[in-house]
């Protein structure tokens, strides 16, 4: 039994090791290592219906911090989203490179748009807060769709406490849908090496 044991972590080790050096090979994609800087687009409230305060300010200087910091792309705060106007989820799903050309500034050649999907915190023994965004990054030189993610983030904490913390709980699930979206999204290796 010790023995099997053994072998069965000694097969785990190998194979983890084997992954990473497979991982470690692979070069980043071009299209994301030509990248100069991305533009995020003012946040879209895709949501329905009725519609809770939420600081789309904050989410987008969330996402630029993350992009830069943490995914090492450069990017930086869009005033606003362009030609196009105001921004359907549908018009992103099937964008065709007329649309796409007219997003962001017209200087901007990649553009990130995010979209909040939804946003919820609820009372309970505590509170939880659910949050999902959407995001799209595009070239508007080539008019293409380059990179398209979902994020889910759920936030909750339990007892008086959390009855407490209602409000904190919606800006936890939106930091942590946040940060699940971008990990979608390829890693660029960090600035000088």
């Amino acid at each position: 039994m010790r023995q099997r044991l053994n072998c069965s972590l000694m097969v785990l080790l190998l194979t983890g090791i084997g992954a990473m050096n497979c991982h470690a090979k692979n070069p980043p994609d071009p299209k994301f290592m030509a990248i100069q800087n991305i533009s995020v687009l003012p946040i879209v409230d895709a949501r329905a219906g009725d519609k809770k305060s939420v600081n789309m300010g904050d989410v987008q200087k969330t996402l630029i911090g993350l992009l830069n910091k943490k995914k090492h792309y450069p990017a930086s705060a869009a005033g606003t989203s362009g030609e196009v106007g105001q921004i359907a989820v549908e018009d992103l799903e099937s964008a065709v490179p007329s649309y796409v050309k007219k997003l962001g500034p017209a200087d901007a050649r990649w553009v990130m748009v995010i979209c909040l999907d939804d946003v919820v915190s609820k009372w309970s023994f505590g509170s939880t807060g659910n949050a999902e965004l959407s995001g799209f990054l595009f070239d508007k030189d080539s008019g293409e769709l380059i990179w398209k993610g979902k994020g889910v983030g759920q936030a909750g904490q339990g007892g008086l406490m959390g009855m407490a913390m209602k409000g904190a709980m919606k800006g936890q699930a939106l930091l942590e849908a946040t940060q699940r979206l971008l990990k979608g999204m390829p890693d660029r290796p960090k600035p000088g090496k």
